[in-house]
């Protein structure tokens, strides 16, 4: 009997969803283009306060002058962007998350009955990430997370209470370093940024299943780890543009996952997002993320998980406190507006088949300038 479930998003596709697929890829695109129109405004925008480049209205020539520092928005929550640290510069954050996931779903569709109250995956991550400008126009950042993930599951027919799995500690570290193509902060239109850099299997990859689930794999999936006992290359790209009180942001990460540990392997994983905030006065920005992944099935011992990975959208309000110059508080909830979870067709039917689904997320990041 097979308990495999889906621990993340992805990128298969059911086949009843083609029609919905068309018109989601035309609306992704359209909202593409009209955030690179609005991009593209570039040095043409006539601005009501100080501009980003140089001359004497500009921030640089501003920056000593209190009473005409422009009010400008802070990182979004949920996403990267195209700046990189001037040299010297060093800033650090600690974010919360939160994220329950007790549905299953065939494709977009939820599955109630007998499906219902399978499984409650309950994952909570503290992440510490420190950014240091190194070099002239180039940063290197490390993340830090640790997890505590619990996962209850139900077996028998009818499902019967097996008990709980839980792990806790830390969890893979990132290392990546980012170069500017672009930078605002300097006279450029607007920043852009390539990076890239390494996932390292720092996590604990050994979690084994507890019977009866031990009975189709040993081991928990990579998704229910600490960590993936692999080492991960990512790429990323990043575009950032200040507006006055407005900032727009797009961003996209590529994962590459290598071989894990016990014949396990994490799907190719694709992010993009596209962001826009807005800096209300001195002490409160508002902001609005649209978040997407898409994730390649997982292998367990060796074989493919069909009924994980998916695509995934969400569309992220929030809010930014700005405590001090030096300190901002904030909060986002990403709420799904999309998704297509990975399965595959069985017989006898069975809720392994199916994908857990996330059905509730938020986020807060506590973040400091030095």
């Amino acid at each position: 009997m097979n308990f495999i479930i889906n621990d993340s998003l992805g990128i298969e596709k059911a086949d009843g969803e083609k029609e919905k697929e068309v018109v989601l890829k035309r609306l992704l695109a359209i909202m593409a283009v009209v955030t690179c129109l609005i991009l593209g405004e570039g040095a043409s925008l006539v601005h009501a306060g100080p501009v980003m480049g140089g001359g004497s209205d500009s921030e640089a020539a501003l920056k000593d002058r209190p009473d005409t520092k422009p009010v400008k928005c802070v990182g979004l929550i949920n996403m990267s962007n195209g700046i990189v640290l001037p040299k010297g510069k060093v800033t650090a954050s600690i974010k919360y998350r939160y994220v329950h996931k007790d549905s299953l779903y065939d494709g977009s569709e939820e599955k109630h009955g007998n499906y219902g109250g399978k499984y409650d995956r309950v994952n909570q991550g503290l992440q510490f990430t420190a950014k240091a400008g190194l070099f002239e126009d180039f940063e290197a950042r490390v993340m830090v997370p640790f997890w505590d993930k619990e996962l209850k599951r139900k077996a028998g027919n009818p499902p019967t209470s097996t008990g709980t799995d839980s792990v806790s500690g830390l969890g893979d570290v990132v290392v990546m370093g980012r170069y500017a193509l672009m930078s605002q902060r300097k006279g450029d239109w607007m920043s852009v940024a390539l990076g890239a850099g390494i996932k390292l299997p720092t996590g604990d990859p050994d979690h084994e299943n507890d019977f009866p689930f031990s009975n189709a794999h040993k081991y928990i999936g990579p998704g229910g780890q600490l960590g993936t006992g692999s080492w991960d290359p990512k790429i990323e790209l990043g575009a950032t543009k200040f507006v006055d009180r407005s900032r727009f942001d797009m961003h996209f990460m590529y994962t590459i996952p290598g071989d894990g540990a016990h014949g396990s392997r994490k799907g190719k994983q694709f992010k993009y997002n596209f962001g826009y905030g807005y800096a209300l006065n001195k002490y409160f920005d508002l902001e609005l993320e649209l978040n997407g992944v898409e994730q390649e099935r997982h292998r367990y011992d060796n074989e493919i998980a069909k009924s994980t990975g998916g695509h995934t959208i969400y569309i992220t309000p929030g809010i930014h406190w700005k405590m001090a110059e030096k300190c901002h508080l904030s909060l986002g909830v990403p709420v799904v507006v999309y998704r297509d979870l990975n399965g595959y067709s069985a017989d006898p039917d069975r809720n392994s088949r199916y994908g857990l689904g996330e059905d509730f997320q938020v986020v807060t990041r506590l973040a400091f300038s030095f």
